[in-house]
């Protein structure tokens, strides 16, 4: 870390990975690091949802699966979550509430980012019932329904993949990605993602993407420059 670049305050958090604790600090001259997240290769056909309940609510037609978005153009991917993998100090983590919302039987947006004491308020704009079913391993697993026009808000204390289903649609799913860090972010439809106010230093950056899996390489960020990372995957 660079000297100077930081005035510890007394906020510590377990992190995700080997034992590492996470120490809010304030930032001075931070940098930043932008990229894309790639396609190199042919795009695969998309995955087509069999849409075969509530169909006046659902839609009559099947509906295209978002577990892997490819700009035609770009070849960048939407929906990865970018993010520092084990960094020990860096900006306040801000909890949140964010929103997943359920309309026409399909989880809007698909994936979403928020750090660890976040809540989600999960919505149903819908005139049918959904029924929340998580696929938790540490936070507390939830399996509820949710009447038309109605929410559930659940709050995720620990980092990790959570993956969120509806047991009436079976088509339906959606990715809650808790994370331990304040750094991360969600690529757009082109695959661009970036992380601000980052303290100088050397560091892993992961990229996940539910298909594809995960990758990591590493990036040295200087005090109020940006660094640029580009993530490419190919066939899996």
């Amino acid at each position: 870390m660079a000297s100077g670049a930081m005035t510890l305050n007394n906020h510590a958090y377990a992190a995700e990975g080997k034992g590492v604790v996470y120490t809010e600090v304030e930032v001075k001259d931070g940098g930043s690091i932008s990229g894309t997240v790639k396609y190199d290769d042919d795009i695969p056909t998309a995955k087509i949802l069999k849409v075969d309940k509530d169909e006046q609510t659902c839609g009559h037609e099947n509906k295209v699966s978002e577990e892997l978005v490819i700009s035609g153009e770009s070849k960048g991917i939407k929906n990865v979550v970018v993010s520092l993998v084990d960094i020990a100090f860096g900006k306040k983590i801000e909890a949140v509430t964010a929103s997943l919302d359920q309309k026409e039987c399909l989880f809007l947006p698909h994936v979403i980012a928020v750090p660890v004491g976040s809540s989600v308020d999960l919505l149903n704009s819908d005139n049918v019932m959904h029924n929340l079913h998580s696929w938790a391993i540490k936070n507390a697993a939830f399996n509820e329904g949710v009447s038309g026009g109605g929410i559930l808000t659940k709050k995720f204390d620990f980092a990790e993949v959570v993956k969120i289903t509806c047991d009436v649609h079976k088509w339906m799913s959606a990715f809650v990605v808790v994370k331990a860090n304040p750094y991360f972010a969600v690529t757009d439809e082109n695959g661009n993602f970036k992380l601000e106010n980052v303290p100088a230093g050397k560091y892993k950056i992961e990229a996940w993407q539910e298909k594809l899996g995960k990758k990591t390489v590493d990036v040295a960020v200087n005090a109020k420059e940006d660094a640029v990372v580009d993530f490419v995957y190919t066939k899996k």
